[in-house]
């Protein structure tokens, strides 16, 4: 696996570049005491800014799904199911605490595009597509940001199922509207979901 940092010169290559079209619709989970379906932090992320600065001059990520499958893993399930043969105990509040929404693109996303051989043309390495160092994943994120281009964000496959996931920059977030909000435990394919897994639900309340 290569660990090679942003190369000095990447500011004048040409990033490859996947347009997200008007009215495509993603998915975010969040816990419900972040009541905001677009708002997002500043601490340590896969694409978060990596400088040592006060929060103020460093630059926030969105994340969201392509579907509610891989919001569901990547927010909820994460690593619960590593060694983990059989039904998998899950207790309810993981559910109930926390809600689903659908964001919609209103005006056009350029996104770095970091699927198949996007990543390869652009000497991105491998650590980077596939989550295995974060730190090296936000030095090449604060490259992307500060590109000649101004991408809007980065696409990227997500490391449980493959689904694509969108890293939105801060900068862009107002090309974003909140469609819908509901609890996760009343999302219409969570059923589906928790028996495709093998999740059995545990009351704890």
């Amino acid at each position: 696996m290569s660990k090679a940092p942003p190369p000095k010169g990447v500011s004048g290559t040409e990033l490859q570049i996947s347009e997200v079209s008007p009215g495509r619709r993603f998915y975010r989970i969040s816990l419900d005491r972040y009541p905001d379906a677009l708002g997002f932090g500043k601490s340590p992320s896969r694409f978060s800014d990596p400088r040592q600065r006060v929060e103020a001059n460093r630059f926030g990520v969105l994340y969201l799904g392509s579907s509610l499958e891989v919001c569901f893993l990547e927010a909820v399930l994460r690593d619960q199911r590593d060694g983990q043969i059989g039904p998998l105990p899950m207790g309810e509040h993981e559910l109930y605490n926390r809600y689903w929404a659908t964001i919609e693109v209103a005006q056009r996303l350029r996104m770095v595009d970091l699927r198949g051989a996007g990543s390869v043309i652009m000497g991105v390495p491998t650590d980077v597509t596939k989550s295995t160092s974060q730190t090296l994943a936000r030095k090449w994120s604060l490259s992307f940001h500060e590109h000649p281009q101004q991408p809007d964000g980065i696409l990227y496959p997500s490391r449980l199922n493959g689904h694509a996931n969108l890293a939105i920059y801060e900068r862009s977030l107002r090309k974003l509207r909140q469609v819908q909000k509901t609890k996760l435990i009343d999302a219409p394919r969570l059923p589906q979901i928790l028996e495709d897994f093998k999740i059995s639900l545990v009351p704890t309340f």
